[in-house]
């Protein structure tokens, strides 16, 4: 699959076999959380985040849990560590996917500033009451999203609804460190309102470079389409329905590892 954002063209091959869905629209049988609002039709925003000294709290907090979850992967962290230095101490894979264990699945309970700050706001941006627990299976989790610079750590183009847990939800992308121009996530502006006819994709979780992903690779769009890095700035975020094809976001940054917060609220 090759696609171009920002003047950069990105390529990744996907293994295994490949299929075209139905003329069905996935979200004409969704809970639309971005329906009535001004930004339906691309499908996403970016918008202020919190007032100023909340964000000093969530910037304080998202920094002093991720280097307690670095600790407890085993890496060394030595003073003064930028955040966006950790691809210096996890260099190799396996150290990677050591720290990448621990910064994922994390409870709502340790989500910086207090989970209930988010949900308010986003509510505020969807005009619906949002709260961070899954209906599907009850879980109530976020993550931390790591990505090194010029390193294959990032997933493929894709939908989160290809798996049936992230129906109906809101998604966030929370920049914390290193996210610019050049690593932010990517998105197709309008592909939620894609009939899966347009899309061809693996006909399971994705296999890239040896790697395996739970989310099915996009592999092939009829038509013409523009990718983009919506390029959320610090207390900033980037809110963007699940429907929409988003990923495939490499870091190009020669020397800033990107991490963010994945976060995705449901209706009340």
């Amino acid at each position: 699959m090759q696609y171009t954002v920002n003047n950069r063209t990105l390529s990744y091959t996907a293994e295994g076999n490949t299929h075209r869905g139905t003329e069905e629209v996935l979200l004409n049988k969704a809970v639309d959380l971005t329906a009535g609002t001004s930004w339906h039709n691309k499908g996403f925003t970016v918008e202020a985040l919190f007032p100023e000294s909340l964000y000093e709290t969530f910037a304080r907090d998202a920094h002093n849990l991720l280097i307690a979850l670095w600790r407890e992967a085993g890496l060394t962290i030595p003073d003064g560590l930028e955040l966006w230095q950790y691809h210096h101490l996890a260099a190799d894979t396996r150290t990677h996917l050591a720290a990448v264990e621990k910064t994922k699945l994390l409870p709502v309970e340790k989500f910086p500033s207090g989970i209930e700050t988010i949900e308010k706001r986003i509510a505020a941006i969807c005009g619906a009451p949002l709260k961070a627990t899954n209906p599907f299976d009850g879980q109530s989790i976020f993550h931390f999203r790591v990505i090194r610079p010029e390193r294959a750590d990032n997933n493929p183009l894709h939908r989160d609804v290809w798996l049936e847990d992230y129906a109906d939800c809101i998604n966030l992308y929370i920049p914390v460190t290193g996210s610019n121009h050049l690593s932010s996530l990517i998105i197709l502006p309008g592909s939620h309102l894609w009939a899966e006819s347009k899309i061809e994709r693996t006909a399971g979780g994705a296999i890239i470079n040896g790697v395996r992903f739970n989310v099915p690779a996009v592999t092939g769009i009829d038509g013409a389409y523009t990718a983009v890095r919506p390029d959320p700035q610090l207390n900033e975020v980037l809110v963007f329905s699940p429907y929409l094809i988003h990923g495939g976001a490499a870091n190009l940054n020669p020397d800033k590892t990107r991490i963010s917060i994945e976060l995705r609220l449901w209706k009340k």
